[in-house]
């Protein structure tokens, strides 16, 4: 019979996040027998019965104490939280420039010019997203405006351990500084917690979402996302890989003590849409509509007739308003947009030719398959082998 493995695991079960990664760690412990798991409270520093009964610990570290205390046990340690640049354990962490470059894409598809950034001023993760995300403003050009929030508000991490939706700590210059934000701006929020803050915010200073600003968190904590007020579009960052691959790290370390340290980045899934930035910034105003309805009906088999007959106005308008601002036909723009999904479900779900043809509004999967292969000239399933795994396939 295998020696008994135990693990301390400490990570907040108040967020998805934590709860997610704890989900994934939990699975890879099933297919190991010998793992036996121990839920660490935020006490067990000062619980010498928790101290040294471990054979290795996964933990968000988030302060210098737990470090300490961690470094002391001379057991492998796991970190998945990323606090210190020179740290003495193996991590594995978001990508935050993943996360922020992917945000960015988003907003400027969306055809923003003016962005801004809202995170927790001070702590590692916040100010690593906010820097990249300006970045990749950058990128875009001079006629790309991004605006920064800064407080003199000091936040420390061990806040996110006990972090309550209801209290926004600096809610005077937070709802100060979205006021003086021009309309029409796309708001990248650190995290989700950090958007929800911000979306009350919004509503108390009279401002409406997505009409005056958008707004994007980070972590698609579904609950969260979907009680908020507009509902939030949020980044998918797959916590539950990143705690399976936080075990997988481990084991190796128990394996091999002397294996060398290293930190892995882990990047983010997808944009998952929602109400709060469901919104395209057009001189044209209802080109926007139209490309909203054209989502939201893709799976109905919709025509150029339908949109039009939505718009209220009439083909030639129409139709030279995308031809002006997307060098494109309204025809030409649901069949671009039909092969996005496909791409996306191809890429994302194990769905099959069938289902993704009905998900996508095409009348049958002989249509769907013989469309997709004269533009990408491959048919789906080769497509679909080519693209998994490779993230410069689009």
């Amino acid at each position: 019979m295998n020696k008994t493995i135990r693990i301390g695991i400490q990570i907040e079960k108040s967020r998805a996040h934590g709860r997610a990664l704890l989900e994934g760690i939990a699975e890879y412990a099933q297919e190991h027998p010998e793992w036996r798991l121990d839920i660490l409270e935020n006490d067990w520093l000062e619980n010498s019965g928790y101290m040294n009964k471990h054979d290795g610990y996964i933990v968000r570290v988030m302060d210098d104490k737990t470090a300490q205390a961690l470094i002391k046990t001379k057991k492998p340690v796991v970190d998945t939280y990323g606090r210190y640049n020179d740290t003495p354990f193996s991590t594995i962490r978001l990508d935050d420039y993943a996360i922020a470059r992917l945000a960015a894409t988003y907003l400027k598809e969306h055809r923003f010019t003016d962005f801004a950034y809202c995170g927790f001023p001070s702590l590692r993760f916040s100010d690593a997203r906010g820097e990249a995300f300006e970045k990749e403003i950058e990128k875009a050009g001079q006629s790309h405006i991004l605006h920064v929030y800064n407080s003199a508000a000091h936040i420390k991490d061990i806040f996110f351990r006990n972090e309550r939706t209801d209290h926004i700590p600096d809610a005077v210059p937070l709802r100060r500084w979205a006021k003086s934000l021009p309309k029409s701006t796309a708001v990248f929020c650190c995290n989700d917690i950090r958007a929800l803050q911000f979306l009350r915010i919004c509503e108390t200073a009279g401002i409406s979402v997505p009409d005056d600003l958008a707004v994007l968190g980070v972590d698609n904590d579904t609950l969260l996302c979907t009680f908020a007020s507009p509902s939030l579009s949020s980044i998918d960052t797959r916590p539950s890989e990143l705690g399976r691959r936080a075990a997988e790290i481990l084991h190796r370390k128990l394996i091999n003590p002397k294996e060398k340290i290293e930190t892995v980045l882990h990047p983010p899934r997808r944009v998952i849409e929602r109400r709060s930035s469901e919104t395209y910034r057009f001189s044209t105003p209802w080109l926007s509509d139209a490309l909203i309805f054209i989502k939201r009906h893709l799976s109905e088999g919709i025509s150029a007739n339908d949109v039009i007959t939505h718009l209220g106005y009439s083909h030639t308008a129409v139709n030279k308003a995308f031809r002006t601002e997307l060098g494109t036909s309204l025809q030409e723009e649901i069949i671009r947009t039909r092969l996005k999904l496909a791409c996306k479900l191809l890429r994302e779900t194990s769905k099959t030719a069938a289902e993704i043809s009905t998900v996508c509004g095409y009348p049958n999967a002989q249509y769907f398959s013989r469309s997709f292969a004269a533009a990408f000239r491959m048919p789906p399933d080769a497509w679909r082998r080519n693209a998994v795994g490779n993230p410069t396939i689009t």
